[in-house]
C-alpha cells in the first residue's frame, strides 16, 4: 500500500458526506429508470387497450353470430308456416269427428241402458248444446281479455287523476 492511497482510504473512510452521498445514490431515479418505467407503463395501457379492442371485437361476433342464427331460424320457421297451416287445416275436421264419435258413442251408451231412442238422441243433442256453451264461453272471455281491459283501466285511473290533479290547481288559485 502507498501512502498516498492510505490517507485517501482513511478520509473516505471517515467522511459522512462519503457515506452520505454513497447512501442516498440508491434512493434517487437513475436517468435510465424513468425512460423504462414510462415505457412499461406505456406498454401496459397499449395492452390494456389491446384486450378492450379484442374483447370488443369478441362482443361483436357473439352478437353478429345471434343476429345470424335469428335470422336463419325466422327463415325456417316462415317456411314451416304453411305446413302448420296445413296440419290446423286437416286437424279441424280430425277433431270434430272425433268430437261426433264421442257424441255418438255416449248417446249408444244411454240407449243401450235405457232401450229408448229418444234417450240416445237426447243426450247426443244434450252434448252438443254444451259444447256450444262452452265455446260461447271462451269466445266472450277472450273477446272481454282482447279488449285490454287492464290497459284501458290504468288509463281511465291515469285520466282522473289529471283532472283531479287539474281541478285542485284551479281551486288553488282562486
Amino acid at each position: 500500500m502507498s501512502s498516498h492511497d492510505h490517507p485517501r482510504n482513511a478520509l473516505e473512510a471517515e467522511s459522512p458526506q462519503a457515506h452520505f452521498s454513497h447512501d442516498a445514490s440508491p434512493d434517487l431515479p437513475e436517468p435510465n429508470d424513468s425512460p423504462t418505467k414510462d415505457s412499461s407503463s406505456s406498454m401496459s395501457w397499449s395492452s390494456d387497450i389491446e384486450e378492450t379492442l379484442r374483447l370488443g371485437d369478441q362482443i361483436v361476433n357473439h352478437v353478429t353470430g345471434i343476429i345470424d342464427l335469428a335470422r336463419v331460424e325466422a327463415l325456417l320457421a316462415m317456411r314451416t308456416l304453411p305446413k302448420m297451416i296445413m296440419l290446423w287445416l286437416l286437424l279441424m275436421p280430425i277433431m270434430l269427428l272425433t268430437w261426433c264419435a264421442f257424441c255418438v258413442l255416449v248417446s249408444w251408451s244411454v240407449f243401450s241402458a235405457s232401450t229408448q231412442i229418444g234417450l240416445g238422441l237426447l243426450t247426443f243433442f244434450l252434448l252438443q248444446v254444451f259444447l256450444l256453451l262452452v265455446c260461447r264461453w271462451l269466445y266472450i272471455k277472450y273477446r272481454n281479455s282482447m279488449t285490454l281491459p287492464y290497459t284501458r283501466a290504468h288509463i281511465d285511473n291515469f285520466v282522473r287523476s289529471a283532472k283531479d290533479g287539474l281541478s285542485n290547481r284551479s281551486e288553488t288559485k282562486e
